[in-house]
């Protein structure tokens, strides 16, 4: 039998296969470590006591939530859902309003605004939206008094411009009276806030719902989230509220846990997230720009009232930050547990809490954090 001669210059050397294989055993590690998101095709699960969970004790919280008219509830923990419920006859596709919740998703909506160059900043003035206010007290206001609601301006519980129908309501805002100076005082002023939507609009040259679903809702997979709208006699839109589905708005949670990235895009500055979720002044020191803080020295509730001393939610990690609606609509982000927990429904206890911002959360949240050992 003739032998095959085998070149000896291309015999695999001896160091190149443990090479690969710890090459692949690095890429394996890389992809191990990196963050998981949901594509558009679904969601991975996994077994709660693999992401951390006593299940005993996370399955009691959301009969909990269940037995006070909750109609959906997520739970994620690394990106991966733990738990998904609904009652009620929802589905992951029921889409209903956020209300307030509305505002940290257009707190987001501000900062893309601001990164693509649209806006100035936070310390922009108002006025250059709004030209009646140019060279008047109210040329003070800036973008920042109204994420934080610290405008000073009047018409708080104002219920035709919260309500608009037959009124422009950005013009309406207009003629409000300065009752404060700028800064000096915290309201919590939902007209006023919703000025924000249209200033948005007019900076970036397109109607804000093509804006919304080019920057947020496309890239992140929501799906099932829009606004209500009314239309004003003058052709001018008034953007109401957002509704949104549950897995929707575990997507916004999922961003802002991992700082406004999106599985490896950037779509919101880190430096914005972070701002925009800390301290926004210290009048409420629970407020950042439109979203409730955890772990602050003192709170302010919407519907009024002095300072409420110690944190709105003690028994839950002082990293722990909220998206809070009526009717208990909440997103939960909480950092230092990699967590977001999302809860849709009607209000809980009967709307015998109506604030949004105290004994419900501290008990929901409070329990899916100690299923993870958190103990406060």
């Amino acid at each position: 039998m003739k032998r095959r001669h085998v070149n000896a210059s291309r015999r695999p050397h001896g160091w190149l296969l443990p090479a690969l294989l710890l090459i692949a055993a690095a890429l394996n590690a890389a992809a191990a470590d990196r963050p998981y998101f949901p594509g558009t095709d679904g969601w991975k699960a996994r077994p709660p006591a693999t992401l951390g969970f006593d299940e005993v004790a996370l399955a009691a919280a959301l009969d909990f939530a269940g037995e006070h008219d909750t109609t959906g509830m997520m739970v994620l923990r690394h990106g991966y859902v733990a738990a998904e419920r609904y009652w009620q006859g929802w589905t992951p596709q029921t889409s209903e309003r956020i209300f307030s919740t509305t505002k940290s998703i257009m707190a987001t909506l501000v900062g893309m605004a601001i990164e693509d160059g649209r806006l100035a900043g936070v310390d922009q003035s108002v006025a250059d939206f709004v030209p009646a206010w140019r060279d008047t007290p109210k040329s003070a206001i800036t973008l920042r008094h109204l994420l934080s609601m610290t405008s000073g301006l009047g018409f708080a519980r104002e219920r035709s411009v919260l309500m608009p129908v037959g009124v422009d309501a950005q013009a309406r805002m207009a003629d409000a009276p300065l009752e404060y100076a700028p800064g000096t005082r915290w309201v919590y002023h939902t007209p006023a806030y919703r000025m924000l939507a249209r200033i948005v609009e007019d900076a970036v040259g397109e109607p804000l719902a093509d804006y919304q679903a080019r920057r947020l809702l496309g890239p992140t997979g929501m799906t099932h989230t829009n606004w209500d709208t009314l239309e004003a006699p003058n052709g001018r839109t008034n953007y109401l509220f957002m509704r949104s589905s549950v897995p929707d708005m575990a997507r916004f949670g999922l961003l802002i846990l991992r700082r406004g990235n999106w599985d490896g895009t950037q779509l919101v500055s880190e430096g914005y997230v972070i701002e925009s979720t800390r301290r926004s002044q210290d009048l409420n020191p629970s407020y950042g720009y439109l979203w409730w803080l955890g772990g602050e020295s003192g709170y302010l509730r919407p519907s009024g009232g002095g300072l409420s001393m110690g944190p709105m939610w003690p028994e839950c990690p002082p990293d722990a930050i909220g998206a809070l609606g009526a009717q208990d609509k909440k997103i939960y982000v909480v950092p230092s547990l990699d967590l977001v927990v999302v809860r849709h429904g009607g209000a809980a206890h009967g709307g015998r809490d109506p604030t949004g911002v105290g004994r419900f959360d501290n008990e929901l949240l409070g329990a899916i954090c100690a299923a993870l050992g958190y103990r406060a």
